[in-house]
């Protein structure tokens, strides 16, 4: 089999290695004794091969001949197991799958003598599986139509015995689930329609089987596998068998198929075949005719119809299909009565809720069509125009779509039925109806794309000429704005078909170019380019603007109504008068009396019209313009924001406050009163409905910037008075809403009283008490609005170093809650607000700078950014180092700047191994936030690139101390790719850079004094000096130096520590300071801990300090028996504990350190007599050792 890069699309052969591993598992089956593990395995591979080339199974044909021709012989051989034989026939019908029925049973035998073989095979118990039997039928349905007379088979038996045989084998078989059952009936149908046959064996066999249908009924559980097996059989026989054979007895077939009502049935394979052998009961009813009357286009080889000459000839052929149908009409023929039955179930079948039954109805009529004379054809073609009822289901107007695309395929729709099928064909391609939970209409839509691609299959030219620009809009219509990508792509490839056979549709190829089958599977990128687009050639642009203002602007579905408001405005370039004059007005108007789905749209829409408009705001009417300042006071008067839609339509409010400060339209003052109250309520709006907050401060930040540019202070001071009065307000989102309204708000509205501003929001962005933990969201809103002050407000030099001290302070937030670190929050958007702060200082000149950046906030700040940008969680590393990146190639003066520079290179190219984002929809999947560089290397911040290029700053004197509370973070953590690149980088350092093993040990020191009981650094500095005590080599004085220093530290840590997670991993770097001579604070430290009060930590000691003794040579006295005692001791046992330390003690002794005293000891209990047992819960806990 080709490699898995390899398309089986571009196979041409079958692969040599195929061929030998599929002979190989064909003679492997001669040894199969049971279906053991190597057995199993080469089924498997075997059925892998096979399934590849399913796509292109003709190439299998050189060595079919070869396999099938081995497969029989271990099939039907008598020296092998049971096991063989049915994998044999399993193998067999694995390429009857892949290459089809009808080309393999070609290449079984056929000779007289096989028949007797199959027959004795399918009576015999070796054809136990499905597959052996499916095979046999198959080969059995190709020996029966040997010409020969089959009995002469009979031998010295009745005559007919054989035939009967045949026929009882098979029948019996029919009735089943099985994918047997299929060619049973196949093998019937084939048997008993034979011409020396069927006058003795036909009729018996058909009320054989519709008594066995009809029996079948009374069977609640096997009854209908019995109805199919029997239906199975009966359409084969319909199919198989010669018109004179069949007509004498179809009426009784369709009587008794009638009868049995599977219209009603719930099974839908049932109804599929009902509709099926009704179908084909009707075909037996009438003469096999070309109909001269149907409309012929010419020929379908590009050649002929070159050779047919030039139109006025195609003309002269037009005429005399007409003069045909003329004369046809005066032809008599006889209908039988049925065909009215027939017809009936078939236009039923077209109503029912299942596509395959459907289909097959719509497949029926065209046959049946094509043998009725013009007349009832007529009747026909009217009577499936009441399929297109408005009271019609979805399912009535999919099957009727089905059926016109099948009479029109094949010429029976003729032209002058035209003018009442073409608004049918409008109407389903914008079929989509919502009714309760459930959307319907897809298929609908689907199957008007193929009613359309077979018109343009069947027609002149001239006969669809009138109907071009109607057939082209929709079309257009529903490859742009459908809301399933198949119907986008069924309507680009119906207006393809057009455009290449008929050659009339406007800007046919350009259009084809634009929206092929891949431009239109994004619906966003057909709503915001292509629409636009299309829309710039003439016959499309109004069609599209209506379209979108009248249909989808009013959607049942938000997304849609977005988008097409965003169409609506990027239009506005193409036909701003059409716009302007029509479509605005009537947008306006629908605010008053529209639906809430009419309003909702209508509001997004008005906004973007206006905003694409914005160059051309003198072609928006006066009338327009008072009612967009009334559109609140009209939305309050329709009750559009009480109930459950209330909030949604606030959030529509708030887009189209945005749009018309954005476009820059005339309000009054009143207007801008009523809007600011109105956001004032949204911006604290709890989020119940998600993103109406948002919105709002989106809105507030447009509006405000927009209308508040002229100095009015008590008004001023009044919104910022009402923002800052709510910032301690007791509900979360008045306190966030408050903050980010602060964070948005014009200098001029803000005013020049920065300091007082900064009061108010300093405290927000600490964790003032234990409530406020979880607060996360109202401490980014700060931080945020604490920013704004500094981008937006005169500030000095002081408060500008407040500024940047309040920011600082937030690096240090690290608190969390249930959804865990949600300090990263406060964090990231702490070091977003510094980058911005810095960006806008830097672009102020040098006398500001030098006021702002004193040494000690540069270095403070490149402190901070790097130990961001080496902790666990990606997302802030990434922030981190992209506010590093800023600030270190950046024309400021650090410390340490060519080390900063070595650690953060300036962005590198990029790489042509790393797939980045290439389209603008791919750009905002990335989700970035507000003010963020986008890193033009994703490797940049992959942490097995980035940890070895940082572990450079351990040379920074000013800059260690911060990279080692972050470093120690990231390798004590749990991402294991994570831990793995920290890990290895930093033993990697220390094993090449010796000279500063010194400096690395004071560091961990340092920072385990500073963070003493801070858990979130101790713990992984535990595991980071665990590590490198366990890879790295230290000399002996350092050593020495470093243990007591740190044995200290823990010895601090510990006391009085209930943190189990923070015991046990002290101890393994406990255990490994005893590679060093100075050891008897370590001992000291390790026999308390063999004693602790948790079991789980005296286990872990003792387990540490036998590892230790082990791993390192002569680290104390009489190691022996030391380990011994370690080795036979049950550390963990609860109910001991005095002889754990007596044993403890004895240890102590061994090692020459002194015995650990209780300070407290523990008392007797008093016995407690006369308590019946159990007595109480606390009793049961005493005794339990709890």
């Amino acid at each position: 089999m080709p490699s898995g890069d390899t398309q089986s699309a571009t196979v041409s052969h079958v692969a040599q290695e195929d061929t030998e591993s599929i002979s190989l598992y064909i003679n492997n089956l001669w040894e199969v004794k049971e279906f053991d593990i190597n057995t199993e395995r080469d089924v498997q591979k075997m059925t892998e091969i096979i399934n590849f080339y399913q796509e292109q199974p003709h190439v299998l044909d050189p060595h079919l001949q070869t396999w099938i021709d081995k497969l029989l012989e271990i099939g039907l051989s008598d020296k092998v197991s049971q096991m063989s034989i049915n994998l044999a026939f399993k193998y067999l019908y694995l390429l009857t799958k892949v290459r089809g029925q009808k080309y393999i049973v070609r290449l079984l035998p056929h000779e007289v003598a096989d028949i007797e073989t199959v027959l004795t095979m399918l009576e015999s118990d070796r054809s136990d599986i499905w597959h052996a039997k499916y095979v046999l039928f198959l080969w059995l349905s190709i020996l029966v139509l040997i010409p020969f007379d089959l009995k002469r088979l009979d031998g010295e038996k009745e005559e007919g015995w054989s035939i009967r045989r045949m026929l009882k084998i098979a029948t019996s078989r029919i009735e089943g689930a099985e994918k047997s059952s299929e060619a049973a009936a196949l093998v019937v149908a084939k048997l008993v329609t034979r011409p020396d046959l069927h006058t003795e064996h036909l009729k018996p066999t058909l009320t054989q089987l519709i008594n066995d249908c009809k029996a079948a009924e009374n069977d609640v559980v096997f009854g209908s596998r019995t109805k199919l097996g029997t239906l199975t059989a009966l359409c084969r026989i319909y199919k198989l068998g010669r018109r004179d054979y069949l007509l004498p007895h179809s009426r009784y077939v369709l009587q008794q198929l009638e009868e049995m009502s599977l219209g009603i049935n719930h099974n839908t394979l049932l109804r599929k075949f009902e509709t099926k052998l009704a179908q084909r009961i009707g075909i037996s009813f009438l003469a096999p005719r070309v109909a001269k009357w149907r409309y012929t286009r010419g020929t379908r080889l590009l050649a002929d119809s070159l050779n047919k000459g030039t139109e006025k000839q195609r003309n002269v052929e037009s005429d005399r299909n007409v003069r045909n149908a003329e004369e046809d009409d005066e032809e008599g023929y006889e209908i039988p009565d049925e065909i009215e039955d027939v017809l009936e179930v078939l236009f039923r079948g077209l109503r029912d809720p299942e596509t395959i039954v459907r289909w097959s109805a719509a497949k029926g009529v065209g046959r049946i069509t094509a043998r009725l004379p013009r007349s009832l054809a007529t009747d026909i073609v009217n009577q499936l125009l009441d399929c297109f009822s408005p009271l019609e289901t979805a399912s009535s107007w999919h099957g009727g779509c089905l059926a016109m695309a099948e009479l029109g395929r094949h010429g029976f729709l003729l032209p002058h039925h035209l003018p009442e099928v073409v608004p049918i064909l409008v109407k389903a391609l914008q079929y989509d109806e919502k009714r309760g939970n459930l959307i319907i209409g897809a298929n609908v839509r689907d199957a008007a794309c193929y009613l359309c691609w077979s018109f343009a299959r069947t027609y002149e030219p001239e006969q669809i000429k009138p109907f071009v620009h109607t057939i082209a809009s929709s079309l257009i219509l529903t490859t742009l704005f459908d809301r399933h990508t198949g119907c986008r792509r069924a309507a680009s490839a119906a207006f393809q078909e057009n455009v290449g056979r008929q050659g009339s549709f406007p800007h046919g190829i350009d259009i084809l170019t634009t929206c092929d089958y891949y431009a239109v599977a994004l619906q966003s990128n057909t709503y915001h380019k292509l629409s636009v687009k299309v829309a710039s050639y003439e016959p499309y642009g109004k069609p599209i603007v209506d379209h979108l203002a009248e249909v989808k602007v009013k959607h049942w579905c938000p997304t849609i109504r977005k988008d097409a408001s965003i169409a609506l405005g990027l239009l506005c370039s193409t036909l701003p008068d059409y716009i302007s004059s029509h479509i605005l007005p009537s947008l306006l108007d629908s605010l008053e009396t529209g639906d809430f789905n009419s309003r909702h749209g209508a509001l997004h829409a008005i906004g973007d019209i206006c905003v694409g408009l914005r160059d051309r705001l003198d072609q928006i009417s006066d009338r327009d313009i008072d009612k967009i300042n009334n559109t609140l006071a009209t939305l309050e008067s329709r009750g559009s924001f009480r109930g459950s839609g209330g909030d949604e339509m606030r959030g529509a409010v708030c887009y189209f406050i945005q749009k018309i400060s954005t476009a820059g339209i005339r309000l009054t003052v009143n207007t801008l009163q009523v809007w600011q109250e109105f956001l004032n309520v949204c911006i604290v709006n709890p989020e119940q409905y998600v993103g109406v907050q948002n919105m709002s401060v989106d809105a507030l930040r447009a509006f405000s910037w927009q209308y508040y540019t002229e100095s009015n202070p008590e008004m001023w001071s009044h919104i910022v008075q009402h923002y800052t009065s709510q910032l301690r307000h007791e509900f979360t989102a008045t306190r966030v809403g408050s903050a980010l309204a602060l964070s948005v708000l014009p200098g001029c509205v803000l005013g020049c009283n920065t300091a007082a501003l900064l009061n108010h929001l300093t405290p927000c962005t600490k964790v003032l008490n234990k409530s406020e933990t979880s607060l996360a969201e109202c401490r980014v809103s700060a931080v945020k609005a604490i920013t704004n002050i500094q981008l937006v407000c005169p500030c000095n030099s002081e408060t500008r170093a407040q500024i940047y001290r309040v920011l600082l302070e937030c690096l240090a937030d690290y608190s969390t809650d249930s959804r865990g670190d949600i300090g990263s929050y406060v964090r990231e958007a702490a070091m977003s607000c510094l980058m911005k702060c810095n960006q806008f200082i830097l672009s102020r000149g040098h006398p500001t700078i030098n006021l702002t950046f004193t040494r000690d906030l540069k270095m403070e700040l490149v402190g901070g950014f790097l130990q961001q940008s080496v902790e666990k969680i990606d997302r802030t590393r990434q922030v981190a180092l992209e506010a590093l990146h800023h600030i270190v190639h950046s024309e400021l003066e650090l410390v340490g700047h060519e080390i900063l520079k070595t650690a953060v290179p300036l962005l590198p190219t990029i790489s042509s191994s790393v797939i980045l984002p290439k389209t603008e929809q791919e750009k905002e999947a990335v989700a970035m936030r507000e003010g963020d560089v986008f890193l033009q290397n994703v490797e940049y911040n992959n942490p097995g690139v980035l940890f070895p290029r940082a572990m450079v700053i351990i040379k920074s004197t000013e800059y260690r101390h911060h990279f080692l509370r972050g470093l120690v973070v990231s390798i004590g953590g749990l991402t294991e790719s994570l831990v793995k690149a920290s890990s290895s980088a930093f033993v990697d350092y220390l094993t090449e850079h010796e000279e500063d093993l010194e400096n690395v040990c004071e560091g961990l020191i340092n920072v385990l004094v500073a963070d003493h009981k801070n858990d979130r650094i101790v713990v992984p500095l535990f595991k980071t000096v665990e590590l490198m005590l366990t890879n790295v080599i230290l000399e002996e004085e350092l050593g020495n130096k470093f243990t007591a220093q740190f044995v200290s530290q823990v010895k601090s840590e510990l006391k009085g520590c209930g943190s189990v997670v923070k015991l046990l991993s002290s101890l393994s770097p406990l255990a490994n300071c005893l590679q060093f001579s100075s050891n008897s604070s370590v001992l000291s430290q390790i026999m308390l801990l063999l004693c602790h009060r948790y079991p789980r930590v005296r286990k872990g000691m003792a387990d540490a300090f036998y590892t230790a003794l082990v791993t390192f040579d002569d680290v104390i006295e009489n190691t022996e028996e030391v380990s011994q005692i370690l080795e036979d001791t049950v550390w963990e046992d609860p109910n001991d504990i005095e002889e754990l330390r007596r044993k403890r003690n004895k240890i102590c002794d061994l090692v020459g350190v002194a015995q650990p005293k209780l300070l407290k000891p523990n008392k007797p209990k008093p016995k407690v007599t006369n308590v019946e047992q159990f007595d109480s819960y606390s009793d049961l806990v005493g005794r339990a050792g709890y």
